[in-house]
C-alpha cells in the first residue's frame, strides 16, 4: 500500500513539475515569437516607410529637372533619336553656349563664337527634324505593309492583339517598336484604345490616325475588321504613291529653296569664323545691325514663300 501511495504521489509531483515546467517553455516561447514578430513588423513598417520616402524624393527630383513638356517629349520620341527630351535640351543648350564661353575666356574674337553658338543653335533642330521626317516617311510605308499583315492574321482566325504581336514580332523598326510600346501599355492595365491613341500622339501619322479610327468603330459596331483593314492598305499605298509623286515633282523647287535659302547663311557663318573683322562693324555700328536685322528679315520671309509653295498638304 504505501508502495503505491508513492507511485502515486510521485506521479502526481512528476504531473505537477511537468505541466508548470511546459507551461513556462511554453510561455517563453510564445514571449519569444511575440516578440520576434513584433521587431519584424516595426523593421517592416520603417523598411516601408523608408521606401516610401525614397520614391517621393525620387519623384521630387525628377519633376524638378524636368524642363521638357509632354508634346516636346513626344516630338524627339517620334525622331528616333537615342535621347530624351531632357537630355536633349542639355546637349542642345551646351552646343549653343559652350564654344561662346570657351572663346570668351580664351580672348577670342566675340564674332566668332556668335556663329559657332548660332551653329549650335541651328544644326541640333535640324537633325532632329530631318530624322523625324525619314523615320514617319519610314513608318508610312511600313503600315501599309503592316494592315496586310494584320488582316491576314484576323482573317486566319487571330484576335486583333495577337495580329499586333505579329508586326511588332515580324517586322522591322520602327513600326515594331512602336506596337510593341503599345501591347506593353495594353499589359500594364491601359486600355487599348488610350494605348493606341498614345501611338498617334507619339508618330503624328495620318494613316496611322485613319487605321486608328477605323479599328475603333469597328469594335464599337461590330464591323467586319479584316475588310476594313484591307480597304484602309489601299488608300495608305494610294496616299504613299500619291505622296512619292508630288516628292518627284517639287524636288527641283526644293532643292533650289535649299540653296536659296541655306546657302547665304552657310557663306556668312563661315566668314565669320574664318575672317571675323569683315563683320566686326555690323555689330558695332547702328547701321550695320540695321543690315543685319533687315538681311535676316528677307532672308525668313524669301526661305517661308518657297516652302509655302513647295509643301503640299495631303
Amino acid at each position: 500500500m504505501e508502495i503505491i501511495i508513492s507511485l502515486i504521489v510521485a506521479t502526481l509531483i512528476y504531473l505537477i513539475l511537468y505541466i508548470l515546467l511546459s507551461g513556462s517553455n511554453t510561455r517563453r516561447s510564445r514571449d519569444r515569437i511575440v516578440r520576434y514578430f513584433k521587431s519584424n513588423d516595426i523593421d517592416d513598417v520603417q523598411e516601408q516607410f523608408i521606401k516610401e520616402k525614397s520614391e517621393e524624393e525620387s519623384r521630387r527630383k525628377k519633376d524638378r529637372f524636368k524642363i521638357a513638356s509632354k508634346e516636346f517629349s513626344n516630338y524627339i520620341a517620334s525622331s528616333g533619336i537615342k535621347l530624351k527630351a531632357n537630355e536633349f535640351i542639355y546637349l542642345w543648350a551646351g552646343l549653343t553656349l559652350i564654344p561662346m564661353l570657351l572663346l570668351i575666356a580664351s580672348g577670342g574674337n566675340i564674332v566668332t563664337g556668335i556663329a559657332l553658338s548660332t551653329i549650335g543653335i541651328a544644326v541640333p533642330p535640324f537633325l532632329v527634324n530631318n530624322a523625324g521626317k525619314k523615320r514617319e516617311d519610314l513608318f508610312n510605308t511600313q503600315l501599309g505593309q503592316a494592315t496586310i499583315l494584320m488582316g491576314n492574321s484576323i482573317k486566319g482566325g487571330f484576335t486583333f492583339l495577337q495580329s499586333m504581336e505579329s508586326v511588332a514580332e515580324e517586322m522591322h523598326p520602327p513600326i515594331s517598336t512602336e506596337f510593341a510600346k503599345v501591347l506593353r501599355e495594353i499589359h500594364y492595365g491601359v486600355r487599348q484604345e488610350d494605348a493606341l491613341n498614345h501611338m498617334v500622339e507619339r508618330t503624328k501619322s495620318k494613316d496611322l490616325e485613319l487605321l486608328v479610327s477605323a479599328v475603333m468603330t469597328s469594335a464599337q459596331v461590330g464591323s467586319n475588321l479584316s475588310e476594313i483593314l484591307d480597304t484602309i492598305s489601299g488608300t495608305i499605298r494610294d496616299r504613299i504613291r500619291i505622296k512619292n509623286d508630288i516628292k518627284t515633282l517639287t524636288a527641283q523647287g526644293r532643292m533650289s529653296g535649299m540653296v536659296i535659302g541655306l546657302l547665304p547663311v552657310f557663306l556668312v557663318l563661315t566668314i565669320m569664323v574664318m575672317t571675323p573683322s569683315y563683320f566686326e562693324g555690323f555689330f558695332e555700328t547702328q547701321m550695320g545691325k540695321i543690315l543685319l536685322t533687315v538681311s535676316i528679315v528677307l532672308e525668313i520671309i524669301g526661305f517661308s514663300f518657297i516652302r509655302k509653295i513647295i509643301n503640299i498638304k495631303m
